[in-house]
């Protein structure tokens, strides 16, 4: 296989993306997902009261309506500026409007293509073709994953207190235990380069790997990686804000240290790579969270389609923006 970082990034296509042919394991890992997702949704569905839900709709206040998808159309921008920041990291540097374009496409894509081609893999793509090195933007790509985690897991830690007070232990503790034992896999699997390795096994292939195991780990402890993970911690306190407003909106108590014990899980849950864009998982962790708070499984829905709807508005513009993107070669390296 070509080094793609070795190829003049002008010599790359600029109207169009072309995807490889959908393979069977492929098709399969989709029809899975689509699976879990309608399972999930239809179950709930089943069992909420449609009637109700829609009256909350009818009457909800336009202006925590306005809030909630202010928020998470600002979680956008913060995750746009973590892809800014674990691209530094990576030795690329890009504006601030690139990076935001460039988010934004990713998250369109992600929302129409679901199981074709991930939002990841065309910010990935269109960040390369502007000139950025292959090696620089798989860097990224898995930075901007870990550093959205880790955020994730310092808000999930940070609800723990009022979670580990008002739930059963065994529920409290289930996901910080599965968090750190995640995060523990991560730290021992940044350390692999370290294993001695008989010479028999150092093959180049082996070597490129190592070295970018080696590039990760060091790009982690570097001030971009802190300046992302701040960044990432904003993208989800614009998630649990967003939750507390449509929560007013929808005249559904929510309070805000509730919302600060469960959101992050169901961030959490989302992320898992089971359903198609989190739906379902998503919703069956607001239902299953907020429900040790005595939250009905009705409004718990509710919210949960709110937050999924914003995700989807919010990914509009990128459909534009990517117009503004084809030839665009605005990345450069400090």
């Amino acid at each position: 296989m070509k080094d793609l970082s070795s190829q003049d990034a002008s010599a790359m296509p600029t109207e169009t993306v072309t995807l490889p042919e959908g393979k069977p394991g492929g098709r399969l890992m989709l029809l899975a997902k689509l699976a879990v997702t309608l399972a999930v949704l239809g179950v709930l569905g089943v069992k909420a009261d449609w009637p109700a839900l829609l009256a909350r709709v009818a009457g909800a206040d336009p202006v925590w309506l306005g809030a909630g998808f202010l928020a998470k159309f600002l979680s956008v921008v913060c995750a746009a500026e973590r892809w800014r920041d674990s691209l530094w990291a990576a030795g690329e540097r890009v504006s601030h409007g690139l990076a935001m374009r460039l988010m934004f496409t990713g998250l369109f894509f992600g929302q129409v293509l679901p199981g074709a081609l991930g939002g990841d893999v065309v910010r990935g793509w269109l960040t390369y073709r502007g000139g950025a090195s292959s090696s620089a933007v798989v860097l990224a790509l898995v930075l901007d994953r870990l550093l959205a985690l880790v955020g994730c897991i310092l808000l999930l830690f940070l609800g723990l207190p009022h979670l580990v007070a008002t739930a059963p232990p065994s529920v409290a503790w289930a996901g910080p235990v599965a968090v750190v034992l995640l995060a523990v896999g991560l730290l021992a699997g940044l350390q692999v380069d370290r294993i001695p390795l008989p010479g028999i096994l150092l093959r180049p292939p082996v070597r490129a790997a190592q070295a970018q195991v080696a590039r990760l780990r060091g790009a982690l402890f570097g001030r971009p990686a802190l300046v992302g993970l701040l960044h990432s911690a904003a993208v989800h306190l614009c998630t649990i804000f967003a939750v507390i407003a449509y929560a007013h909106a929808l005249g559904i108590p929510v309070r805000v240290l509730d919302a600060l014990a469960v959101v992050p899980m169901t961030i959490f849950a989302a992320a898992l790579p089971i359903s198609l864009n989190g739906w379902g998982v998503r919703e069956g962790a607001f239902v299953a969270g907020f429900a040790l708070y005595g939250l009905g499984a009705t409004d718990a829905l509710a919210l949960s389609l709110m937050i999924g709807l914003s995700v989807t508005l919010s990914s509009l513009p990128g459909g534009l923006l990517w117009l503004s993107l084809k030839g665009s070669k605005e990345v450069g390296r400090p």
